[in-house]
């Protein structure tokens, strides 16, 4: 059995480690796979673009824990979802919505509203749903407690989406959706909206280079990439692009080019 985690506590704090050891008390077989703990704190869209891109490498059956709760403590519900083979547990904040959208099965998820107790440890803290609420949930769905045993299915989950590229005149107004560690900027474009001739322009700097690697730029070049997931990411062989040109999540950017598919 395999259980992923993915939050926001970074490394610092013992909060993952204990997270691990309630998972490991009830479900002492599981085979722990940590995704990412560096999500920027209380951003639930970046985690959901993450988790939508990592799920797909792993075996069928295997549990994905997301805890990025900026509303822990207060009335949002906890959820468990079944999607794509895989099972989620996560806050009922937006989190899972691209993996739900992607489901063949999305018009009708299956998502329940995580309420049975009796799964739960037995004091549960007003900070630590991670430890309290969803690191056993996952144990017990890992060891094949069924999802319906969770609490009752719910159709009026929080839904969120990724930001798509919107025209503008005779251009199209792309976002920043995550900037990786080496720097990398991870835009909404996809390769279909660029063609011969395009221009991508962020803080007065022109991308006009689309290169097929990383090797293909010369050291200090900016240029444009398709990323591992499917998007244009901008880049500055050797540097930070981010850095360079000061850019952040949520950062808007501009295509120009002579035939812009939408």
């Amino acid at each position: 059995m395999i259980i992923t985690l993915t939050t926001d506590f970074g490394r610092a704090d013992p909060f993952v480690g204990i997270m691990k050891g309630v998972i490991l008390g009830i479900a002492p077989n599981a085979q722990l796979v940590d995704i990412t703990h560096d999500i920027r704190a209380y951003d639930v869209l970046e985690p959901a673009f993450i988790i939508d891109s990592a799920y797909r490498y792993f075996p069928d059956a295997t549990v994905h824990v997301v805890v990025v709760d900026p509303g822990v403590g207060s009335a949002r519900r906890p959820i468990a979802a079944r999607a794509n083979g895989h099972i989620f547990v996560a806050p009922d904040n937006g989190v899972l919505s691209c993996v739900l959208q992607s489901d063949p099965t999305a018009s009708a998820p299956s998502v329940h509203w995580i309420n049975n107790r009796s799964l739960f440890l037995n004091s549960i803290s007003q900070t630590f749903h991670g430890r309290d609420i969803f690191a056993p949930i996952a144990a017990h769905l890992a060891r094949g407690t069924p999802i319906e045993s969770v609490g009752p299915r719910i159709v009026d989950f929080v839904k969120k989406a990724l930001p798509t590229p919107r025209p503008q005149g005779d251009r199209l107004v792309g976002t920043v959706l995550r900037v990786d560690k080496f720097g990398n900027i991870v835009t909404n474009l996809r390769r279909n909206h660029l063609s011969r001739g395009f221009s991508i322009r962020l803080r007065g700097l022109s991308i006009t280079r689309l290169c097929s690697s990383f090797s293909e730029a010369e050291p200090g070049e900016f240029f444009a990439i398709e990323g591992s997931t499917g998007y244009i990411e901008l880049a500055l062989n050797q540097g930070s692009a981010a850095d360079r040109l000061n850019v952040a999540i949520g950062s808007e950017i501009e295509l120009e080019t002579p035939f812009v598919n939408q």
